[in-house]
């Protein structure tokens, strides 16, 4: 089993990463009601990760603001493809239903980690369950980015 404080921390990574994977897929749709969606989800992520940050602050743990480098890497690579292609949303948004089903699994790690250990922990379960909540609106909206 994971150290909770270590999944915590893992998770808190992912979170900035799917802000910022928002925030990126935002140049790469042109939907406006898509664009919507990206930024009332990026909004959410940002709240979601000072939410873990404050956690871990109070249990007297360092926290880093930074994303993973694969992330950045990743992010790097849609512009890249992007530059060569013109945007598709129906791609797009199937890359971001990937990347939150990802967070997913942190969330469930996060989650096993910390089972019993701390009353306070009842943020992640509430969490989780938007999350999964954006996800299935995510893929109900990929009828509209066909």
């Amino acid at each position: 089993m994971t150290d909770r404080i270590d999944a915590l921390k893992d998770l808190l990574t992912r979170l900035i990463d799917s802000r910022e994977g928002y925030r990126e897929a935002l140049d790469h749709v042109e939907s406006a009601h898509i664009k919507t969606i990206f930024q009332e989800f990026m909004a959410r992520r940002d709240r979601n990760a000072s939410e873990v940050r404050a956690y871990l602050t109070k249990a007297g743990h360092n926290v880093d603001d930074d994303g993973s480098i694969l992330a950045s890497a990743h992010r790097t690579w849609l512009g890249l493809k992007d530059a060569v292609t013109p945007s598709n949303d129906a791609a797009t948004l199937a890359e971001v239903v990937r990347g939150e089903s990802a967070l997913l699994d942190a969330y469930d790690n996060a989650i096993e980690a910390g089972a019993g250990s701390d009353p306070e922990y009842g943020f992640l379960v509430e969490q989780h369950a938007s999350l999964k909540a954006a996800i299935e609106q995510l893929k109900a909206r990929e009828d509209l980015a066909a």
